[in-house]
């Protein structure tokens, strides 16, 4: 068992934590959508279709991103910014937000977890995680021992 350091969530980390799991599902897609606005800036007509596909493939990025912005800074979601500490045992996770509640997820219910260089996600439905910052671990043996005996195992469970 361990025990996570007290932390929050900046509004600055949560929104870079959106894009960056974002670019990873879609950027794909973005790049492909400025590579071929690009494209059709440079050698296609300019009739209308065109301007429409430069503007939409340039735009839609970019309107994606501040969609997140504004997803990040809403006062509908300070909720996600008070203070958490997690307890981590091999079979559950007990979260503790501040004073106002604590919660116990059995590790059998998470469906997926992800990494990026420095976070863990483990999600419990298909929208819904824990967002675990890796500089909440009090050594680096805590964070290796959460990396082998929850995060891995959850990944390479098969649902």
């Amino acid at each position: 068992m361990i025990k996570t350091k007290k932390f929050q969530l900046t509004k600055k980390e949560y929104f870079m934590f959106l894009v960056r799991l974002e670019l990873k599902r879609r950027g794909w897609l973005f790049l492909f959508m400025w590579m071929f606005s690009a494209f059709v800036l440079f050698t296609g007509k300019k009739d209308s279709f065109s301007i429409f596909i430069i503007v939409v493939g340039f735009m839609y990025p970019v309107l994606t991103i501040y969609k997140y912005w504004i997803f990040a800074n809403s006062k509908d979601n300070k909720i996600i910014f008070y203070e958490r500490q997690h307890e981590i045992f091999s079979d559950r996770i007990i979260s503790g937000m501040g004073e106002i509640s604590n919660s116990t997820v059995p590790m059998q219910n998470f469906v997926k977890v992800f990494e990026l260089n420095d976070l863990y996600l483990l999600y419990y439905t298909k929208g819904q995680a824990i967002f675990l910052p890796k500089r909440i671990f009090e050594t680096q043996e805590d964070e290796n021992w959460f990396r082998n005996e929850v995060f891995l195992k959850i990944k390479n469970r098969r649902v």
